[in-house]
């Protein structure tokens, strides 16, 4: 099968963004938990395949309740004048709905802040090390988000669906060192993901997962200069996760 030449972007775009990891803004992977009952946890461990990781837990305390923490860091093996690096955390509450045996949807809404930095040196149009340009920035912001999430399973299978809308606002925001005028930019977080784990299985509180998702700018054109800063801020980013998932609600099923 011949793919055609926006699937190959799209499929480049992917594993660039996936291994490379530079891009300023940094998203958190959105939650979507398959928590159906009161008590449930669910610990996550993901690694975006770039030198970043994130780890959260989110737990139901009430039936239909669910809150839930995360946080997440990306080192970088650049030194002191290019790097790639960041750290942040996020907090949310929302719940969920059972759709009979097979179907969940859920919901949160949350905070989060960041620091992060990026810096490289641009060989410009030409790829001509002699006109390299070294560009540099470095964000502190903070993101008000919300997620919906729908899934279905089915004999240990999970397919399912999510979206996050975040309200991206810099607190602090530099390009070589200067401050750059942009204070807000929302952007629009899909994801698709499927699990794999077995509750009557030998491991049943053990479930592995896969994910793409990515991070798409609302505001393609934000009103700063010069005009490379401004695409740099709005790029998209797309990232390609595998996570490990704990359920501590049954450990005694797996005779732990």
């Amino acid at each position: 099968m011949q793919l055609k030449s926006w699937q190959k972007k799209a499929l480049a775009g992917l594993v660039s963004g996936s291994l490379t990891g530079c891009s300023l803004y940094v998203p958190m992977l959105p939650a979507a938990p398959q928590i159906r009952e009161k008590g449930q946890v669910e610990i996550h461990g993901t690694s975006f395949l770039n030198r970043r990781w994130e780890a959260g837990a989110t737990y139901s305390p009430a039936k239909y309740v669910l809150v839930r923490a995360a946080g997440g860091i990306r080192t970088s093996r650049g030194d002191d004048s290019t790097f790639a690096r960041s750290r942040q955390y996020e907090l949310a509450a929302g719940g969920y709905y059972p759709l009979g045996r097979c179907w969940l949807v859920s919901g949160l809404a949350g905070f989060g802040q960041a620091r992060s930095g990026y810096a490289y040196w641009d060989l410009g149009p030409d790829n001509r090390y002699a006109d390299r340009e070294y560009r540099r920035y470095e964000a502190r912001y903070h993101r008000l988000f919300a997620e919906l999430a729908a899934s279905y399973t089915d004999n240990g299978f999970t397919l399912g669906v999510a979206g996050r809308l975040t309200d991206v606002r810099y607190d602090a925001l530099t390009f070589n060192n200067q401050p750059v005028g942009l204070r807000r930019l929302p952007r629009f977080e899909p994801m698709v993901f499927c699990q794999l784990g077995r509750p009557e299985g030998a491991v049943p509180w053990l479930r592995g997962q896969v994910a793409v998702t990515g991070s798409t700018s609302l505001n393609q054109r934000p009103a700063i200069s010069p005009s490379f800063v401004a695409s740099q801020l709005a790029e998209e980013v797309p990232c390609l996760t595998v996570s490990i998932i704990i359920l501590p609600h049954l450990f005694k099923a797996g005779g732990w």
